[in-house]
């Protein structure tokens, strides 16, 4: 038996939850709820429930804030991220702030409930950004050369294939320029790629952005 403790500031949200996993029947339940993190905090008994489903945006509070705070009173127990925001950039994040997984509102019922097994086994589920079992710093193999990209690396090329230019990247990411364009520069060495625009091409080529 999978058990749930969803935090979600959506009533029909949890309700639908409720209603679409029977114990009986699928093996997950939802055990508990609360609106907002800090009503987490205060009402959720880690002796009840096995995995916390938490949406990304909930009112007056920061995602990463939220994933830290529940990871820090409740450690060891799996965070999978319920959303509609459907963000590879935020997948990005999550996964490095230690998310087990991140499900779109939108899945389906198998989508949801394959993730939820898979995440109480232990496994990652990230579709968009990683294959499950694997992290952001496995070697890809590009042009016959091995190399590591790093989340922060990934965030700047994708930023990148957006069309962004390296002020905007600087700016978005809050650092300088210089950084920027030695980060670009070191991951097309490493990809043998002649500029910003044959780096993006080999890159989606290859599907890792």
């Amino acid at each position: 038996m999978i058990r749930l403790f969803v935090t979600e500031d959506h009533p029909v949200i949890i309700t639908g939850l409720k209603n679409l996993f029977r114990p009986s029947r699928d093996e997950i339940e939802v055990t508990g709820s609360a609106f907002n993190v800090e009503d987490t905090i205060l009402r959720a008994d880690p002796a009840t429930f096995d995995i916390l489903l938490l949406d990304l945006w909930l009112p007056d509070a920061n995602p990463l804030v939220n994933v830290k705070k529940l990871r820090e009173k409740f450690p060891g127990k799996p965070i999978v991220i319920f959303t509609s925001e459907n963000s590879s950039l935020w997948q990005s994040k999550m996964f490095e702030a230690g998310v087990m997984a991140y499900l779109l509102k939108s899945a389906n019922k198998s989508e949801i409930k394959t993730t939820l097994e898979k995440v109480s086994k232990g496994q990652v589920v990230f579709s968009s950004i990683v294959e499950t079992n694997t992290t952001l710093k496995l070697p890809h193999v590009i042009t016959g050369h091995t190399f590591h990209l790093t989340a922060n690396q990934m965030d700047l090329v994708r930023l990148l294939s957006l069309g962004l230019t390296q002020q905007q990247i600087a700016d978005a990411k809050s650092i300088s320029v210089s950084t920027v364009e030695k980060t670009l520069k070191h991951i097309r060495e490493n990809c043998l790629a002649k500029n910003n625009a044959e780096l993006v091409k080999i890159l989606l080529e290859k599907g890792l952005i």
